[in-house]
């Protein structure tokens, strides 16, 4: 066992072979951009990237080229104090692109460092500026095009040219850039990682034509995500443990403070994406950017669903009847400080309604006749029935009855279309029929409409085989007929 520099025998040693499998196995244009990475953060104007069938090339004309050897080969090796607008943070990227080789060559200034298959040795060579490493290794065409697909999304830092398989790329079209933004980065100190919170820029731009947006960590892209452009974060972002993804609480935050302060300019289309949902479920939005949400998702005149009955009077009222109960129950009660329910708004149109109790007297016994016994024959069930008057101000409002299904009573609006001197005229039996079929609910759902289907089969039945039954509750003039 070595002894450490610190005076500590050292505890673990690499498995030369297992690095090499594990980086092997890496996507080819992760380990490309790990170099374009190492070349931002060292200052270089020119990048160039050559993807072969059996070479990878990136060169670059960084001022001071490879600072020390044991940055290509010691593992975990690297700047042990860098900020957070530093790419770089673990050692590990030019070693792991090594290592994924069959061979590969360091060039930079003064020297070259070759890693074959006699080992690793240092040759003198001329290059004055700069670092080209060259990697051995044969690719696929596929992986190939994936890599390219990667590294084109690239957004260069400003006056750097990056020219990948002898085509420039070109930075995407600007959206917007929002300054200030509090997010947590990380910070090296002693080679020490330290999470901290810290107000950065975070600029975004319009995918290119096939593109899919992502996530950018100071121009490299990091993953795929569901919101509409690419979002490129000016500082370190938490990463996992082979930098290809970001923590899902972070991508929740970014998207929420993006949301926060973008929501009064972004269009329709941008605020219906599934991404502002998921920031109404775990974030608070503030007045300003819900009222934006509002305005220009829901449509003119938004009532939020309660029952179809409700919602089909709203609609007869001009309100747009919107369905949100599959939303999250956070993101609906925001909306619910805004929006109206159908019942409110209907209330509010109508006025209150205001019921009053009537005795119709002996001209409603046939009808309540026919009530009881029809419920008998249909439902198996006794049901009572009650007469009201109600009074609103709009003329349509005006319900023919209504059935309570908790005390097992239809109620008959006075006011309405119920002719109780002839229960047996069509309308009216319609009526009966309709409200009693509600027992199995107050929806007007596929169970409601067989259940009316069902009960007026039977009582067709009823007419046809025991005209006797329900021959006591037609009108005088009926019974003559």
């Amino acid at each position: 066992m070595s002894q450490g520099r610190n005076g500590r025998s050292e505890w673990f040693e690499l498995s030369e072979e297992g690095w090499r499998r594990s980086n092997r196995a890496r996507p080819l244009g992760q380990l490309v951009r790990e170099a374009l990475q190492n070349a931002f953060d060292q200052r270089a104007r020119r990048v160039k990237v050559r993807l072969a069938e059996d070479e990878v090339r990136i060169e670059d004309d960084a001022p001071a080229g490879l600072a020390r050897d044991e940055f290509a080969f010691t593992v975990f090796l690297g700047e042990k104090d860098t900020p957070p607008t530093w790419r770089g943070r673990k050692g590990r990227g030019l070693k792991e692109m090594i290592a994924a080789s069959d061979r590969a060559e360091v060039e930079t200034v003064g020297r070259t460092l070759v890693f074959d298959s006699t080992g690793r040795h240092v040759k003198p060579n001329s290059r004055q500026v700069g670092t080209c490493l060259r990697l051995f290794r044969r690719t696929s065409a596929s992986e190939r095009e994936a890599a390219l697909q990667l590294l084109r999304l690239t957004i260069p830092p400003p006056h750097v040219e990056l020219v990948i398989n002898g085509r420039t790329v070109r930075p995407p079209r600007a959206k917007d850039s929002l300054e200030d933004c509090p997010l947590e980065t990380v910070e090296l100190h002693r080679g020490v990682e330290r999470y901290a919170e810290r107000a950065t820029r975070v600029d975004l731009y319009f995918p290119r034509p096939g593109e899919t947006p992502h996530l950018f960590e100071l121009g490299l892209p990091v993953e795929p995500h569901h919101l509409p452009w690419h979002v490129d974060v000016q500082q370190r972002i938490p990463l996992a443990a082979e930098r290809d993804a970001a923590r899902d609480a972070y991508k929740r935050t970014l998207a929420a403070i993006l949301l926060e302060s973008m929501a009064p300019g972004l269009s329709r289309q941008e605020l219906s994406g599934a991404w502002v949902t998921e920031v109404l479920a775990h974030f608070t939005l503030g007045q300003e950017a819900l009222e934006a949400y509002v305005a220009k998702v829901l449509p003119a005149r938004a009532v939020l669903s309660v029952g179809s009955r409700v919602d089909d009077r709203a609609r007869q009222l001009g309100a747009k009847v919107v369905d949100l109960r599959g939303m999250p129950l956070s993101a609906l009660e925001q909306l619910e400080t805004l929006v109206e329910s159908a019942d409110a708004y209907v209330e509010r149109m109508e006025g209150p309604p205001r019921d009053v109790l009537v005795q119709p007297g002996a001209r409603a016994e046939r009808f309540t006749g026919l009530v009881r016994c029809l419920s008998r024959e249909l439902t198996g069930r006794e049901v009572g029935v009650e007469f009201f008057e109600r009074k609103v101000r709009d003329p349509s409002a005006r319900v023919d009855a209504e059935y309570d299904r908790e005390r097992r009573i239809l109620r008959v609006n006075m006011r309405g279309q119920v002719r109780l001197d002839d229960p047996l005229e069509p309308g009216t039996l319609g009526i009966i029929l309709h409200e009693l079929a509600h027992e199995v609910g107050e929806e007007h759902d596929f169970a409601f409409i067989r259940q009316l289907e069902d009960f007026a089969g039977r009582a067709l039945r009823c007419l046809v085989d025991q005209p006797g039954l329900l021959a006591p509750y037609a009108s005088p003039k009926r019974r003559a007929g």
